[in-house]
């Protein structure tokens, strides 16, 4: 008896019984059960397991289609072609798993009446706008944004993880006015140069909107969603890629005695990144001599324009940030030129004074109280509130 159930079992892996799979070493062969899902992103990785540690079998793009035969805690099992592997879930959508928000990714997306071409338009988006997906019906999605419902095509949307759109939000490959509208605000702001506003949203774009966010402490992901717009837009944020470093540095600005290892942190021949506090500009400078302070000059003639920028050269105090070896340290400076100048080529035509807290003036071997009054006032600048 025992022998015949075994030939059965045999026979149904062979001919293959309705609904039965068999996952040898990736591919299926199944009956197509379950319901469709389409991939929500690029580079979506089928997996052997359900296992972010699993061979990946293949790799699916934004809006594919596969057939979802179960679920699997966080995963799909899933069937494309002749792989059968398991994908995420937040990868996938379907209409089991309810609504999910949405983008349009141009200004020439359109929702329709019905699930067609030839149908009449509803209303017209916007690149970036938000919408909610209820419903994949062929290669269309029913959707609804603000008080109109009805079907725009695949190829004009991406899909969000999430459930709800949030205000907007911009990404590689999308195109129209909104796109401009952030391309400007990041070449007003320093971060894009002003022949790479098209309106089109490229490599160039991404690699800008990182570079804000990065400056402005969001997450880096390159897309302009709701936190990044809503800051690039703000006139009161007075963030610029000249100042992008005091934004970055703030909360990890330190006081460092310059006897108690300050002279032997910024040592001579020491490169750095120096930060002014009052405007948030920077420049790169070098440590050449000093004993009871830093002799310095400034690298190029680049640094040295923005030297003249904060106030010309004076001998006025500034409170600044100095940046070296991974550490920031409260100190102070003067910008005007004077006696040694290491580097004609430079435009400096001498050197400036950085102090750093209880450094002390060559020529009487004092503190200098407005130097010292500037160290406190970086490091105050430096702390987070």
């Amino acid at each position: 008896m025992k022998r015949i159930i075994a030939w059965l079992v045999l026979a149904a892996l062979v001919i293959g019984i309705p609904g039965a799979v068999i996952n040898t070493g990736g591919t299926a062969r199944a009956e197509e059960v379950g319901e469709t899902g389409q991939i929500m992103a690029d580079g979506v990785k089928v997996r052997k397991s359900p296992d972010t540690k699993s061979d990946a079998l293949t790799e699916l793009n934004c809006g594919e289609a596969v057939t979802v035969l179960a679920e699997d805690g966080n995963w799909y099992r899933v069937k494309f072609g002749d792989v059968l592997g398991y994908v995420r879930k937040d990868y996938v959508f379907t209409n089991s798993a309810g609504s999910r928000g949405a983008y349009a990714v141009s200004d020439t997306a359109v929702l329709m009446g019905a699930p067609s071409q030839n149908s009449y338009v509803v209303c017209s988006l916007a690149a970036g706008q938000g919408l909610k997906v209820k419903a994949l019906i062929g290669e269309w999605y029913y959707a609804v944004v603000d008080s109109h419902a009805g079907y725009i095509h695949r190829t004009d949307v991406t899909i969000s993880s999430s459930a709800v759109a949030g205000m907007g939000m911009l990404k590689q490959g999308m195109k129209g006015e909104e796109v401009m509208k952030l391309q400007r605000a990041l070449y007003d702001r320093g971060f894009l140069t002003k022949d790479n506003i098209s309106g089109t949203f490229t490599s160039q774009t991404r690699k800008a909107v990182m570079e804000y966010q990065q400056a402005m402490g969001l997450s880096a992901d390159g897309i302009a969603g709701s936190a990044t717009l809503s800051t690039v837009y703000d006139s009161s944020n007075k963030l610029e890629k000249a100042n992008a470093d005091f934004y970055r540095l703030k909360g990890t600005v330190v006081l460092l005695d310059w006897f108690k290892g300050g002279n032997e942190w910024l040592h001579k021949g020491a490169r750095f990144t120096v930060t002014d506090v009052r405007t948030g500009k920077s420049f790169r400078a070098k440590r050449f001599g000093g004993w009871y302070h830093a002799d310095s000059e400034p690298i190029t003639k680049y640094d040295t324009s923005i030297i003249k920028s904060l106030e010309g050269f004076s001998w006025n105090r500034r409170p600044i940030w100095i940046t070296y070896n991974g550490k920031t340290v409260a100190a102070s400076m003067h910008t005007m030129p004077h006696m040694a100048n290491p580097t004609p080529s430079n435009g400096f035509d001498g050197h400036f004074c950085i102090h750093l807290y209880h450094s002390k003036v060559h020529a009487n071997s004092k503190e200098c109280p407005r130097h010292q009054r500037c160290v406190q006032e970086a490091y105050s600048a430096g702390k987070k509130h």
